[in-house]
């Protein structure tokens, strides 16, 4: 059996400052430092990296274990679905994420059991092979494979 473990929760908002000051200043959550990030297609021939697109987009959070366990604040994206040829959008509403060691072994059962998903591969950040789908009651879920050289 493919073991997944939770990794993240993910919550948007039109307005990032508040979040940041909520989770960082009221709740007193440590900041982490940002993974290495990809730029989305709409800056991909601008030369803007991804690191500087994400900057001031995406804080991320420790939540009781700095690798393992993290809250993802972005900013809400409501055509990012649209402008990255994908039909399902994690920035409109947040989502939650598991990590998993065996993406492929995933997909497999998901795809047995009828669940549709719809694959991201590596797009935000550096290395995570991603890809979302909803549960029964329409709850966003991320799940995502650290790729090693070689892998994805």
């Amino acid at each position: 059996m493919v073991y997944l473990r939770l990794h993240h929760v993910n919550v948007t908002s039109d307005d990032m400052s508040v979040l940041t000051d909520f989770y960082g200043n009221a709740l007193g959550l440590n900041i982490l430092p940002s993974p290495a990030m990809i730029a989305t297609s709409k800056n991909a021939d601008t030369g803007v990296d991804g690191n500087s697109e994400w900057d001031d987009a995406a804080k991320f959070y420790d939540a009781g274990d700095p690798e393992e366990l993290q809250i993802h604040a972005t900013q809400r994206q409501p055509y990012l679905a649209w402008r990255e040829g994908h039909t399902v959008n994690p920035l409109i509403q947040g989502h939650f994420a598991f990590r998993t060691d065996d993406i492929e072994a995933i997909k497999a059962r998901l795809t047995e059991h009828n669940i549709p998903f719809d694959d991201w591969g590596i797009w935000s950040v550096e290395g995570w092979h991603q890809i979302f789908l909803t549960d029964p009651a329409g709850y966003m879920i991320e799940i995502h494979q650290v790729m090693t050289d070689g892998e994805g």
